[in-house]
């Protein structure tokens, strides 16, 4: 589904070129979810900017179903942290946003508007204006103005970072399900070691700037609510941060990285 090879990013700064990523190697399968965690400037959004077609590659490639990214891409969904909902339109309005922009048609546009906000239990909020919501509502229907779109690649950066602990779980439960029954592919872009470890069946732990995938951790009992409570969830929780610490400041070698990628095996 996704393959990135070599990828390189180099931006303007005010000090001159900014070396975001550099030598980016990963592929995920068709269906797959993956989480993204590294150091603060390490470039996890950005290399999230290239899978959407937002940024450009400075050098490399990145590959969509075995096509060079795309700027507007029909089946790619992003939803950011900030919600980006418009403030003067309501819930319904909101999610059909996307649809309205493609230029679907209104009767198809209400039926998978209704699909999908009785889907995230916002039906009865139809009417509400974001600022009428809490921010877990408000990032259900950034979520589901995504959903609407019916995506195959749904791309994420820190969705639920500014929400408190409880509402954050509904949510991750909620992202679980969805991705579980409809089989879009799912990359995370999290600070969160436990969310990562929740979410991604695989986990790249990115180094310092210039980015490169320090270590990636297979973690294949991922993707359900209940691993939360598991004991090998929480050995995961602990080998991520082990390699955190030990990648966030150096570029990791090819035989820590396959070291990484062999102690994440199911219970």
């Amino acid at each position: 589904m996704v393959e990135v090879r070599q990828l390189e990013v180099t931006y303007s700064g005010p000090q001159g070129p900014v070396r975001a990523l550099a030598g980016v190697d990963f592929t995920l399968p068709d269906g797959e979810s993956c989480a993204i965690i590294g150091p603060s400037g390490c470039g996890k959004t950005t290399l999230l900017s290239v899978l959407a077609g937002l940024v450009a590659p400075t050098a490399g490639r990145a590959m969509i179903r075995g096509q060079p990214v795309a700027a507007r891409r029909p089946e790619t969904a992003l939803i950011l942290q900030d919600y980006g909902l418009l403030p003067w339109k309501t819930v319904e309005h909101n999610a059909e946003l996307g649809l309205l922009i493609r230029g679907v048609g209104a009767a198809e546009r209400r039926r998978r508007v209704e699909e999908v906000l009785r889907e995230l239990g916002l039906w009865e909020f139809r009417r509400h204006y974001p600022h009428q919501l809490s921010g877990g509502m408000r990032q259900r229907v950034a979520i589901a103005r995504a959903l609407t779109l019916g995506p195959d690649l749904l791309l994420m950066d820190e969705p639920f970072s500014s929400l408190d602990a409880l509402t954050r779980e509904s949510l991750q439960e909620t992202l679980l399900d969805v991705w579980r029954r409809g089989g879009t592919t799912l990359v995370l872009v999290t600070h969160s070691i436990e969310e990562a470890a929740l979410v991604g069946r695989t986990v790249l732990v990115l180094s310092e700037r210039p980015g490169r995938v320090a270590h990636r951790l297979e973690n294949p009992s991922a993707g359900r609510v209940e691993y939360r409570a598991s004991p090998h969830y929480h050995r995961q929780c602990v080998r991520l941060r082990r390699l955190l610490a030990d990648g966030a400041g150096r570029q990791a070698g090819p035989q820590r990285s396959r070291r990484a990628a062999g102690g994440g095996g199911a219970p």
